[in-house]
């Protein structure tokens, strides 16, 4: 088999068709084209063909890959199970979180990191909470007992309920139960325990709606 043509695709700048004996054989990343060195005039022999059909196999799992990680950092098992879920054959997959990795690509201990950052942003949690998301996304337990702190819980809780507490301290009459139900519910369903449930109830209350009357109510709770 001879290449008698490489040419550029009309549509992809980055792809190249090769052309043997004159007829269309296949089309490749130009990476693949130039790593192996290819030219008009070669002969390809089987195996060259058959690392050829691989290398490209491998570059479009990679390219579906890092589609999928231009949308937000993911961890290493979420791209896994991406591709799985395109069908990748699993030794492409292994080869391609390989070659990720090696670009620095995939990196669960920064992708932990900025999952933490985008929930106390956004939408803060229990430590308890946090450590099953990752636990969920595949990220190692030693990984995930370095990167978050059981310790932070108070000042997480304040942070995930205030926005809760200034819009139930805006409705007429309030009373402390209806406000303890609905604000401890927010919170418990952020996996907070009901201690600190409890505590942050009262805090926010005393700082946003307390009055003299409410001491009694607060004190059941």
């Amino acid at each position: 088999m001879q290449i008698t043509a490489l040419q550029p695709q009309a549509t992809n700048g980055e792809r190249v068709n090769i052309f043997v004996d004159g007829h269309f054989l296949l089309g490749i990343h130009t990476l693949i084209a130039l790593r192996m060195g290819l030219q008009v005039g070669q002969e390809l022999t089987a195996d060259q063909l058959a690392e050829l059909q691989h290398e490209e196999a491998l570059q479009q799992a990679v390219d579906r890959a890092l589609n999928y990680l231009s949308l937000r950092p993911r961890s290493r098992e979420e791209v896994r199970r991406y591709l799985r879920r395109k069908e990748t054959a699993p030794a492409l997959i292994d080869e391609a979180i390989a070659r990720l990795d090696h670009l620095a690509l995939v990196d669960d201990r920064a992708f932990g990191t900025f999952w933490l950052e985008t929930r106390e942003q956004f939408s803060p949690r229990s430590a308890h909470a946090l450590k099953n998301e990752l636990r969920m996304k595949g990220v190692e337990r030693e990984i995930i007992d370095e990167i978050v702190s059981d310790e932070q819980d108070e000042e997480r809780a304040m942070r995930a309920a205030r926005k809760k507490a200034l819009l139930l301290a805006k409705q007429p009459s309030i009373d402390f139960a209806t406000f303890r139900n609905r604000l401890g519910s927010f919170l418990q369903r952020r996996g907070f325990n009901y201690e600190i449930t409890r505590k942050t109830v009262r805090a926010l209350w005393q700082e946003l709606v307390h009055s003299k009357d409410d001491d009694e109510a607060m004190d059941d709770m």
